[in-house]
């Protein structure tokens, strides 16, 4: 019995040393590190976003085009950020290109116009201890070689910089839009200067609107880099990721009076919404060359009925220009 005990724990032991030694190896030879930098604050200063595509899914007006954003640091604790979008051609304006093609009144085809400017002042900066994940790339993985592998990756412990956020700033935009559309989802009936119904004519209208957003918002800054004890290179996690909610209001939206065979239908007769709301995230990555993204939707004031837009945007390539007297210790 004492000997068949022996046995079976020698056998134990041969089976399980190799499974010891390659577990060993493997964190000896991936889970090993140099840190390098591990500071969320030493973040570049000012972002220019060249966003070459943007998509709107506006029930006023679906429009595809392209933008550019800044981001400037002032101060500690208040961030300036702007940012202008307009589509790519009259083909990609659509209720625009929709009241062009229409002869009944031709003339009200203005152009989708969205800027937006504002602030975020800080109510709390904090960093914390907490876990980051680090994807392990290597130049070798180029092409179908990264296609085909599993990313390793490392959860190392690090910083992350959390930032609550006062957001206030305004917009302006101008569009066209289908009116009938819009007075149907209404329940109005269209008539004109003298009280006579519209009919069946197609009728756009060009839209204005300014308005203001307040909100908040919390940022999540990470901004480490490492130097695994293999052949990777130095391996970097500088992403900024931002989430907001805004309330939207508006007191000046207009509707333009149309002008139909030398009669006037007055844009006043469909309600406008003043207020709305809006959610959304950004991400973009510390570095001197990058890319961004975003996304939000929400109910933004326009016509009642005809508010709710969802957008995407692309930021590539985005410039990153640190302070002065910001010192970099690696290179991204």
């Amino acid at each position: 019995m004492l000997l068949k005990r022996i046995l079976l724990s020698c056998i134990f032991i041969i089976v399980l040393a190799p499974i010891c030694y390659a577990q060993d190896e493997e964190t000896k030879d991936i889970l090993t590190y140099e840190g390098i930098n591990d500071d969320p604050y030493a973040i570049n200063k000012l972002f220019i976003h060249i966003q070459p595509v943007y998509s709107e899914l506006f029930a006023t007006n679906v429009n595809i085009g392209f933008g550019i954003q800044i981001d400037y640091q002032v101060a500690k604790g208040l961030g300036l950020s702007a940012n202008w979008r307009h589509p790519y051609a009259r083909q990609t304006d659509f209720a625009r290109e929709v009241a062009y093609k229409n002869q009944d009144n031709v003339d009200n085809n203005k152009a989708f116009n969205y800027l937006e400017f504002g602030g975020t002042i800080h109510l709390s900066d904090r960093d914390h201890e907490a876990k980051t994940k680090i994807i392990l790339y290597s130049k070798r993985y180029r092409g179908s070689k990264w296609a085909n592998k599993i990313p390793e990756k490392l959860i190392i412990p690090s910083r992350v910089r959390k930032v609550l956020g006062f957001r206030w700033g305004g917009t302006i935009f101008n569009s066209t839009t289908d009116v009938v559309k819009a007075a149907a989802a209404q329940g109005v009936s269209l008539v004109d200067e003298e009280n006579n119904p519209v009919g069946d004519a197609k009728l756009y209208g060009n839209l204005d609107a300014k308005g203001v957003y307040a909100g908040l918002s919390l940022q999540v800054i990470k901004n480490v880099a490492i130097k695994p004890h293999r052949d990777f290179g130095v391996l970097v996690n500088d992403l900024h990721f931002d989430a907001y909610l805004d309330i939207l209001y508006a007191p000046s939206i207009s509707l333009e009076d149309i002008i139909l065979d030398g009669t006037i239908i007055s844009g006043d007769q469909l309600e406008t919404q003043e207020v709305g709301f809006r959610a959304g995230v950004q991400g973009k990555f510390n570095k001197r060359v990058g890319f961004s993204y975003g996304a939000e939707f929400g109910y933004r004031p326009s016509l009642k009925e005809r508010s709710f837009y969802a957008l995407f945007k692309l930021g590539l390539p985005v410039f990153g220009i640190p302070s002065k007297d910001q010192s970099r210790t690696y290179r991204n």
